[in-house]
């Protein structure tokens, strides 16, 4: 396995990740835009694209899922939480931006809390992680953690924006502060640095908050 970290791109700076088989095949994590740029890195490397999946809905994760499930086949895959936000500007935040509309992404197979994703040798666990949307989920294989913007070093995801709840998002952190102890997970965030999660057990003000505050 190896993991491709793509350099951020759009005007958000969204990290999108490439995790590779031993035969080549590709998963792509997350769908910022520039199509062109990640179709590019695949023909460089010699990846097959056959999986896109997707943090969240917002529409700076999502806007080049559609061409890229296009040029290449690959199946996208959501949280069935966030499934419609895949079509609407409104909830995926195009409009609350002002952006230009994204391609709308058909035939998207969703996700729920546990599922495994298997490409090849490759097995990605879902783990359901709401507050920043009612969607958001990370992605685990491995020792890795895929979080998109549930966690960030030092921070987390918003949750002013339409479907974000800070409620949710607290009890979301003081899950992941005791998910897995045993495991020091490596996270590749949708945003930022990575970091790790003993990392952020210790200096994440947002995680110690919601651990010592939790239910």
């Amino acid at each position: 396995m190896n993991i491709l970290e793509l350099e951020p791109l759009s005007d958000f700076g969204v990290n999108s990740y490439i995790i590779t088989a031993e035969n080549m095949n590709g998963v792509l994590i997350d769908a910022p835009s520039d199509s062109g740029y990640i179709s590019a890195q695949l023909r460089e490397k010699g990846i097959h694209l056959k999986k896109i999946l997707l943090t969240h809905g917002h529409c700076d994760h999502i806007a080049s899922a559609a061409r890229l499930a296009h040029e290449t086949g690959a199946e996208v895959y959501i949280h069935s939480a966030d499934l419609e936000k895949l079509g609407n500007a409104r909830t995926n935040l195009t409009d609350y931006f002002s952006l230009p509309p994204i391609p709308r992404v058909e035939n998207a197979k969703t996700v729920e809390d546990g599922d495994i994703i298997t490409q090849d040798e490759l097995d990605f666990e879902v783990l359901h992680t709401p507050g920043h949307t009612s969607g958001s989920v990370c992605y685990i294989i491995g020792e890795n953690m895929f979080c998109g913007d549930t966690l960030f070093k030092g921070g987390m995801g918003r949750t002013d924006m339409p479907d974000g709840n800070e409620d949710i998002m607290t009890d979301t952190l003081a899950m992941l502060y005791e998910f897995d102890e045993k495991t020091d997970y490596k996270l590749f965030p949708g945003h930022g640095e990575g970091s790790s999660m003993s990392a952020e057990r210790k200096s994440n003000p947002y995680m110690r908050y919601a651990y010592s505050h939790r239910k």
